[in-house]
């Protein structure tokens, strides 16, 4: 297992870029979306 130290951000810092699955299994990251607006919603149900 790979782990990474977390860097912490704050008000005004750039996202970290990162790249998901979308529900029809293709990559997206977030970096693509540059310059768009962009809602991302995150959620876990323990």
């Amino acid at each position: 297992m790979t782990t990474t130290a977390a860097r912490s951000i704050g008000a005004g810092d750039q996202a970290p870029d990162f790249t998901l699955r979308s529900l029809n299994g293709e990559a997206v990251t977030l970096s693509s979306y540059r310059g768009k607006k962009l809602i991302l919603f995150m959620w876990a149900s323990w």
